[in-house]
């Protein structure tokens, strides 16, 4: 499908603003660009509505005005797009576990006595929840402390963008008929080797941790296949067993 002028001078000005701008330069103004383009002013400040809306620009007295880059525009058109396949399940599994484990040895040089105590905290309500979305939040958040004790923004931004697909396959695995011992007792090496800040020892218990959530998922699909249940987005909250895992 062709691009509208519209489409056509936002995408150049993104460009622009990503190869030549700083966060506080402002753009030309409207005319200056609306002859460049050999445009109206109304597609100019029709452009200037879509760049506001990817939060590339700020509008001011002085003129649209270049904002700092933010991860969350950059990723939303992705976490629209996540569906109940086979591959996105195993593909959101493995981000989890190459980010986490790879992040070990920054979580046991940077994690702080009130992030450990979050992440204890974490574990306990994943035990405690009486739903599965709850459960699912509890299990986030647990993981998500560990991404905070690393100390790495880019990667804890990541796991803000993606909060709702990662809670969603998480609460896939909460509604399962498995074992809440086993993933809360993982829980705990991973809590007890951070504490240590052996390095080593939290790479092993999150490998150990992920293994067992392949093994869960794994079961989980064959059982869905034998089923065909059909591909969907986002469903209902489901209740919680009283066994699950994470």
């Amino acid at each position: 499908m062709a691009k509208s002028t519209v489409e056509e001078i936002r995408d150049v000005l993104r460009r622009e603003i990503a190869e030549g701008f700083r966060p506080g330069d402002l753009l030309p103004n409207e005319r200056e660009l609306a002859e460049r383009f050999e445009v109206s002013r109304n597609t100019i400040r029709e452009t200037m509505i879509h760049l506001e809306a990817l939060s590339l620009i700020e509008k001011t007295k002085r003129g649209a005005r270049v904002r700092t880059p933010d991860f969350g525009v950059m990723f939303q058109e992705l976490t629209n797009h996540f569906d109940t396949s086979a591959r996105s399940f195993t593909d959101v599994l493995n981000f989890r576990r190459i980010n986490e484990t790879g992040a070990a040895p920054l979580m046991v040089c940077h994690v702080t006595d009130a992030q450990l105590d979050a992440i204890r905290a974490a574990n306990a309500r994943m035990v405690a929840a009486l739903t599965a979305a709850e459960a699912a939040q509890a299990d986030y958040d647990f993981h998500y402390g560990l991404v905070q004790a690393a100390g790495n923004e880019v990667l804890a931004r990541m796991y803000d963008v993606l909060s709702v697909p990662l809670k969603y396959y998480l609460e896939v695995g909460k509604s399962q008929e498995l074992n809440t011992a086993t993933a809360k007792a993982q829980h705990d090496h991973i809590i007890a080797a951070l504490e240590s800040r052996d390095a080593a020892a939290l790479a092993q218990a999150l490998a150990d941790h992920f293994q067992h959530s392949g093994e869960v998922l794994a079961s989980w699909l064959a059982t869905r296949e034998r089923r065909s249940e059909p591909i969907t987005i986002w469903p209902v909250q489901r209740p919680i067993h009283s066994k699950q895992t994470s």
